[in-house]
């Protein structure tokens, strides 16, 4: 199953460094493996942009960014695109932080700083699973609905 993912981060070798390990190890949740299409930007502001213009299966974003931080990021992503998935990466010790994180807009997973590969690909492939499962569950509903009939 091919899914699109874009990632944001600041610093240019986290990006490269998260693409590779992408690309090495496979994505897969149970019995499903995930073929991602990954965009990666380092502006918040030109990721933001692009979602405006293509839809995308989740949003993987740094907590601490120059231009805006992932919260607020990930805030503006849930109102271009209310169905993606959101997973917030940080290294920020800050407890606090990761609270108001959770306060906003729907975080599926929060991942610290260092990650561990299988960890934040795991993160990935479950809520990509999530999300699949919450497409169809209206369609299960209204299923149920018409053969209850």
């Amino acid at each position: 199953m091919k899914r699109r993912i874009m990632i944001i981060d600041d610093e240019p070798a986290i990006l490269h460094s998260l693409r590779r390990m992408f690309r090495i190890a496979p994505c897969a949740y149970g019995i499903l493996v995930y073929e991602l299409d990954i965009e990666l930007f380092e502006s918040p502001l030109a990721a933001l942009a692009r979602a405006r213009l293509c839809e995308f299966d989740a949003f993987l974003s740094d907590y601490r960014m120059a231009e805006m931080d992932g919260v607020t990021f990930l805030t503006a992503i849930r109102e271009i695109q209310p169905d993606a998935v959101q997973i917030l990466l940080s290294g920020t010790g800050d407890r606090a932080s990761v609270e108001r994180a959770f306060q906003g807009p729907r975080i599926f997973r929060f991942v610290a700083k260092p990650w561990d590969d299988a960890t934040l690909i795991g993160a990935v492939a479950e809520a990509l699973t999530y999300r699949d499962i919450m497409q169809k569950r209206p369609q299960v509903h209204q299923e149920r609905q018409v053969g209850d009939d």
